[in-house]
């Protein structure tokens, strides 16, 4: 009897051991995965950086569209006081005032997609940062994305 217990306790070791082994195995994939996690989190920083500094330039070049569009506002109503003189000039400036409108519409477009990404970025960012059992579920979604 105390054969078959030392023997039924040397499987249950050896069934233990292998269940560690394979625990053991599962944590370094984990660990890996989470590295893995934590180096797309940083390039999604680095990106998100990158579309705050694009997003600046474009305001920055929206508010000096904005200043252009004065100007020719301004010399647009010159252009009509002087009508006679100058309708070929004010034509002209009709048409350029149309394509910086364009240009002005692109341009928000253009912000618009970039503050949407911004925002798809940190919600992922804040996904990325909840409970355990959910990054595992991200880490997996993110493998089948590479794949």
């Amino acid at each position: 009897a105390l054969l078959e217990e030392k023997a039924s306790a040397e499987a249950n070791a050896s069934a233990l051991t292998e269940e560690k082994k394979k625990l053991d195995s599962m944590n370094a994939d984990m660990i890996d995965q989470l590295k893995t996690l934590a180096k797309e989190k940083e390039a999604i920083e680095s990106e998100k950086t990158e579309l705050l500094r694009e997003k600046a330039l474009l305001e920055t070049d929206a508010a000096d569209t904005r200043c252009q569009v004065q100007a020719l506002l301004e010399e647009k109503a010159s252009a009509e006081a002087n009508a006679s003189a100058l309708t070929e000039e004010k034509k002209k400036l009709d048409s350029m005032n149309a394509d910086m409108i364009d240009q002005l519409k692109t341009l928000a477009k253009e912000k618009e997609a970039i503050e949407s990404e911004k925002t798809e970025l940190l919600r992922e960012k804040a996904l990325l940062e909840t409970d355990a059992a959910d990054t595992r579920c991200q880490v997996q979604a993110l493998l089948e994305e590479k794949a």
